[in-house]
């Protein structure tokens, strides 16, 4: 009587006899499955980083975007009169959902430093520009060109070295604060709104909710003066000794 084969002979517990067959295939199979991984892997990471370091070009500097401005700013337009397209617009920003910060009447709606990427400014979802005609909507300011007066405002970084015995210093930061009167090339899209019989309080269209952005501050009133300190007499004034 013929014994039995033995399960080890016939190699029924090995996980690995299935594969056999395959020899040199089989590693190959997984070295392209690899590469495959890897080139997606390597795509999307190449997608993502100039977006995320900011290197990419902004409209705003296209040379035909150049060309367009300067032939823009040689014919500005009131905005009641403004029509769809490119337009220039000179007007005084006026209100803001919401701001940076800042007294109400003179909140910061954008900012950023002097000389620093693009992708590095921050500014107001939604600011309303007024001229004597009427307002606009101006949208997607944090990622507009703007040129603005040069102001000093305190490092963070460097203040935490003060306190651990280095000195305190400034940087140099451009802002847009509500006030200005400002110069407006973008396009402009005609969306009326508001039953004011007053058409100076009519809101006309929208600045900015597709493609470049660039403000210019033409006029910017003096700082308010700070309020007197709470607790304090100030005395009236009267005629000189």
């Amino acid at each position: 009587m013929t014994a039995a084969p033995s399960r080890d002979a016939t190699g029924d517990d090995d996980p690995f006899a299935v594969f056999g067959g395959l020899g040199p295939q089989l590693g190959l199979m997984l070295l392209l499955a690899a590469i495959a991984v890897m080139v997606v892997w390597l795509s999307r990471r190449a997608g993502k980083g100039p977006r995320g370091r900011g290197k990419r070009r902004p409209g705003w500097a296209d040379p035909e975007w150049r060309a367009q401005v300067e032939a823009l700013r040689a014919a500005p337009t009131s905005i009641a009169a403004a029509k769809p397209g490119d337009v220039c617009v000179i007007a005084t920003l006026s209100s803001a959902p919401l701001s940076l910060g800042g007294p109400p009447e003179r909140a910061c709606v954008w900012r950023n430093g002097m000389g620093a990427d693009a992708a590095t400014a921050i500014g107001a979802e939604l600011v309303f520009v007024a001229d004597d005609t009427g307002r606009a909507a101006l949208e997607h300011l944090e990622r507009a060109r703007v040129i603005a007066p040069p102001e000093s405002a305190p490092d963070r970084r460097g203040a935490d070295r003060g306190a651990r015995g280095g000195s305190e210093r400034s940087r140099r930061v451009a802002a847009l604060y509500l006030g200005d009167r400002v110069e407006i090339c973008a396009r402009f899209d005609v969306d009326r709104a508001g039953d004011d019989p007053d058409p100076r309080n009519l809101v006309y269209g929208t600045l900015g909710a597709e493609g470049p952005v660039e403000v210019r501050v033409i006029e910017r009133p003096a700082p308010l003066s700070a309020p007197p300190p709470e607790n304090v007499d100030v005395p009236a004034e009267g005629p000189p000794p």
